[in-house]
């Protein structure tokens, strides 16, 4: 296998042993998938998918700063388009009827892209692309059609989860909210790039369009009594998906949000999502501002990682996709998630740390940026005391947040305190 030399200057420290073997396991994964594409197995069907791609490219950029495997998977996927503009769902080992959720994981890696690297030369071609897919969506929605359906290729949602082949729920004849709302969602992402590449009537445009569909699709398929969303508006069916889409599509907030993100969580009867689907779920938890919940969908890890090995043991698990590269994402999230640092403004010119710590108390990390490297170390002294020493590149600022205070940050090193008096001690 001819690889691309992944260098892993990342570092993550905490006082929890599990979590240190997840984090081994998964940069020796990202470096063994890391070719001149990321692989999704390294050892099965070796493809790069656009699903897997977009998780991969963030954990190889979070843990080395080379981005050079998101742009080129970026162009890979963007030479691949049909006539429709519709990316390939694969690149490599001849066409593969296309998955249109995927092309929206394209526009997605596109936007990740935006948000972490100031780069317009690149980004600017892409755009009549990313047009000329939300076009072919918005194509979809003939007639009176308050939502979509009746979707023609593969309309594959998560493997194995629905009838062997992933399909979201009869979406050739029916309707899908898992579908609309996904669509809806990357509607808002495609507006912000349109906006800040000068195309302001392009993003009103995206997000009135955005906000209808997921307005409809909620009408039609929230269920009141289950607190939950359908997966269709005949409400056959139910999952973790919808809902957690309909979070992320903006289509519920507040109580209505707190309420779906408790029951797609703790119940059990709905249809449960895969390893890979958890990256969306903790997108959805940092929308709730419920992260705290974060490492308890992560300990399914535990159960087939080992250490010793540089991917998902095999025998413990036979499902291909929870050994698939599009499961290894918990480093990424380890650093985004629980020590909570994330790109505040496109380019990454702007900084924010807001941990979500669950039961830690001790956490140590470092990341790159393209100024140089975040440094950070945190120390929970009980429920509300915390110590926090950051270490900003050169020209870059950011905010730290804790129990909903907001402390600004500098270039430079600075030191972040939060003693609250005769609080009980953990």
């Amino acid at each position: 296998m001819n690889q691309q030399p992944l260098i892993v200057s990342a570092t993550f420290k905490c006082d929890d042993p599990n979590l240190k073997r997840i984090w081994i396991s998964g940069y020796k994964s990202i470096q063994q998938l890391a070719s001149k594409i990321c692989y999704d197995t390294a050892y099965y069907e070796q493809f790069t998918y656009t699903g897997d791609t977009r998780v991969q490219a963030l954990q190889a950029l979070y843990l080395s700063g080379d981005d050079k495997l998101l742009k080129k998977a970026i162009m890979d996927f963007y030479n691949s388009k049909t006539p429709e503009y519709m990316p390939n769902s694969r690149v490599l080992g001849g066409r593969l009827p296309i998955i249109p959720t995927f092309s929206l994981y394209w526009i997605c890696m596109i936007y990740d892209y935006w948000m972490h690297r100031k780069d317009d030369a690149f980004i600017t071609p892409l755009l009549p692309t990313v047009q000329g897919i939300l076009d072919w969506y918005d194509r979809q929605l003939t007639g009176d059609q308050e939502m979509l359906g009746a979707i023609k290729w593969w309309n594959y949602v998560d493997w194995d989860k629905y009838n062997g082949w992933g399909i979201s729920p009869d979406p050739q004849n029916g309707q899908s909210s898992i579908m609309s709302f996904q669509y809806a969602y990357t509607l808002k992402l495609a507006a912000k790039l349109f906006k800040a590449y000068g195309d302001p009537d392009c993003a009103k445009n995206y997000n009135e369009l955005a906000d209808e569909i997921s307005r409809n699709t909620l009408r039609l398929c929230y269920n009141y009594e289950k607190c939950l969303v359908a997966d269709n508006p005949d409400q056959t069916s139910f999952s973790q998906y919808a809902n957690i889409w309909a979070i992320l599509s903006g289509a519920v907030a507040d109580k209505k949000a707190d309420d779906i993100m408790f029951h797609l969580l703790f119940d059990r009867r709905i249809i449960q999502m895969s390893n890979f689907y958890k990256f969306y779920l903790t997108l959805a938890l940092k929308m709730v501002n419920t992260t705290d919940q974060y490492q308890g969908p992560i300990a399914s890890w535990q159960q087939f990682r080992n250490a010793e090995l540089n991917s998902a043991n095999k025998k413990v698990n036979s499902i291909p996709e929870e050994r698939n590269s599009w499961s290894q994402f918990p480093n990424y999230d380890f650093l985004a998630t629980i020590c909570g640092i994330t790109s505040d403004s496109p380019g990454f010119r702007k900084i924010k740390i807001r941990p979500a710590i669950g039961n830690l108390t001790e956490l140590e990390a470092t990341m790159p940026h393209p100024n140089g490297t975040i440094s950070f170390k945190f120390k929970r002294w009980s429920k509300e005391s915390m110590t926090a020493n950051i270490e900003l590149p050169p020209k870059t600022e950011g905010v730290f947040i804790w129990n909903k205070k907001v402390y600004p940050l500098k270039s430079g090193r600075q030191r972040i305190e939060s003693i609250v008096v005769n609080e009980v001690i953990l």
